[in-house]
């Protein structure tokens, strides 16, 4: 879905690498940047310290990116990192669908020449004739196991993964990874999956694995391809209790889940915060290490309740929390006073159950999270002890420095708050042996 915004703009067994065994878990906070979409001029330096806010950050680039700006993507990727070598750099691909716009556009008109040569769309029936889409304007391209073989033996699924890898990851070796866009658990256009000469129902199960199938070929031919990178994408729909990820499970290092606040179409927008929580934990569940899931929200930058709400539900759990503002289309990464609070690490693991008064709340080493679910009306809770505001100045009569032990959190709320003193997670004690 993330396509909507970025190529309409400017392209008019267990597999765990080894780059995550080496990979260190940040403290909390953690936050993402999406730049996938606005302005994308990345080389810009004002842009460039922005994208090393985030402990990751997602970039959209296309072929010809760096022609007339004096600079290359490698660059830009290694100026991000001398600001903040902990900032996690991927670079968006696709295989799912293309833009007709894409017919006219030199810089990417092979891909559609190749498409077109081997057949390779997503058709009604058959093998050619009729194409399907399953978004206006766009054509979709049948990314299961099912399309013919070029002369070099390779299918769209091979051809395009060592497409993308030519293009983005071979001229950039400082990157850490390529995120692939629309990795969804089923496909979202009826068309012939099979080239049979029958129209497959997108609903029906056995096209969803068709489609899963694919895409996990993909990913490990990009990991063939790119050892010791991680694999993302966008799997904003795996948390859907329907979900089938069988084919998924434990194939990609992180993603993005997009929407979880904010759309009219969120999990959380028709459903209850709680039903988000499962969302978020059942798609972090089939990620594997260093799981890099990105929980994504968008709306009014000024709405700082809402922020705080969304913050602090991330950090129920172990994501990557991520802000757009709605009307950026993925091109800013807003700052709020609470990225500052420096929690350290959690002396928990997720927060399952309600802590006091319906009020869910996680510890850290330096502080606690409190969050208030959509539903449950304003509610005061009471510490065990005095805890200090944080010190910020978007919200000064929240973010104001003060200590407090009884707080009242709004209803689809929640807070920050430091510890008088670091709470150091427990240490097994030492000089024990086991034999």
């Amino acid at each position: 879905m993330i396509r909507r915004f970025f190529l309409a703009l400017a392209w008019a067994g267990l597999v765990v690498s080894a780059a995550a065994d080496a990979f260190d878990k940040p403290p909390f906070p953690r936050v993402g940047v999406n730049w996938l979409g606005g302005n994308r001029n990345y080389n810009d330096p004002a842009i460039e310290r922005q994208l090393a806010m985030g402990n990751i950050a997602l970039i959209g680039i296309w072929p010809g990116w760096d022609g007339g700006r004096g600079t290359t993507m490698e660059q830009v990727i290694r100026d991000i990192k001398a600001i903040n070598p902990n900032t996690q750099v991927f670079l968006y691909t696709i295989n799912q669908g293309m833009p007709d716009s894409w017919r006219t556009n030199s810089s990417v008109v092979d891909l559609v020449n190749k498409v077109d040569s081997m057949h390779w769309w997503l058709y009604t029936n058959g093998t050619s004739g009729s194409t399907a889409t399953d978004t206006p304007g766009y054509t979709t391209v049948n990314n299961t196991l099912f399309t013919p073989k070029d002369s070099n033996g390779d299918n769209w699924i091979d051809w395009y993964a060592k497409w993308s890898v030519q293009m983005y990851g071979t001229p950039n070796p400082t990157v850490d990874g390529l995120f692939l866009d629309n990795v969804w658990w089923r496909p979202r256009a009826n068309g012939d999956w099979n080239r049979d000469g029958t129209t497959d129902d997108m609903y029906n199960p056995t096209v969803g694995t068709w489609q899963r199938q694919g895409l996990r070929h993909h990913f490990d031919m990009v990991r063939q391809l790119m050892p010791n990178k991680f694999t993302t994408g966008n799997i904003a729909d795996w948390g859907d209790p329907q979900a089938v990820l069988t084919e998924f499970d434990q194939q990609l290092n992180g993603g993005l889940l997009e929407g979880m606040i904010g759309y009219s179409w969120s999990i959380e927008s028709y459903g209850s915060w709680q039903d988000m929580m499962k969302w978020y934990r059942k798609t972090i569940a089939a990620l594997a290490e260093p799981k890099l899931a990105m929980f994504a929200q968008v709306g009014d930058v000024n709405d700082y309740q809402s922020f705080r709400y969304g913050f602090a539900s991330c950090l129920m759990d172990d994501g990557y929390y991520t802000f757009n503002a709605s009307t950026s289309s993925y091109g800013d990464a807003p700052w709020f006073d609470e990225y500052g609070a420096k929690l350290g690490k959690a002396l928990g693991g997720p927060s399952l159950t309600a802590w006091q008064n319906g009020v869910y709340r996680r510890d850290f080493e330096n502080g606690v999270v409190l969050v208030n679910p959509k539903g449950n009306g304003a509610k005061t809770v009471t510490l065990e002890a005095d805890f200090k505001r944080v010190s910020g100045s978007q919200v000064p009569s929240i973010n104001n420095g003060q200590t407090a032990r009884s707080v009242t959190l709004q209803d689809r709320d929640g807070l920050v708050l430091l510890r008088l003193a670091p709470k150091a997670k427990p240490q097994p004690p030492s000089n024990v042996f086991i034999h």
